[in-house]
């Protein structure tokens, strides 16, 4: 049986920022001058939590639109987006992974 979308953006967006030189803090989205961009954009090189979900969803979905709205409600109904912005800028890349993790697992 395959997984639900929101477990597959979820289990992207981990792989997408697994690598802390890949993920930021503070925008959604930076390319290789650290300058603030969108996080579907092919020129950046980190991202942020909610910027890596919302990566992945447009690679799934191909919509603009689609990606944010998955991306937003990706770890729903265990977190939501204003938590993982808080968690990704104040409690670090380590703590995203785990809850990343978190919601992978429960499914």
């Amino acid at each position: 049986m395959s997984k639900p979308l929101k477990v597959q953006v979820v289990e992207r967006a981990c792989k997408l920022i697994a690598d802390e030189q890949r993920w930021c803090h503070g925008s959604l989205a930076q390319d290789g001058n650290g300058s603030e961009i969108s996080s579907t954009s092919a020129s950046a090189v980190k991202r942020c939590a909610l910027g890596a979900l919302i990566a992945t969803a447009y690679d799934l979905t191909r919509g603009f639109d689609d990606a944010h709205e998955l991306g937003h409600m990706a770890l729903r109904p265990h977190y939501g987006a204003m938590t993982l912005v808080y968690v990704n800028d104040a409690k670090g890349h380590a703590v995203v992974l785990s809850l990343f993790e978190e919601v992978i697992a429960v499914g």
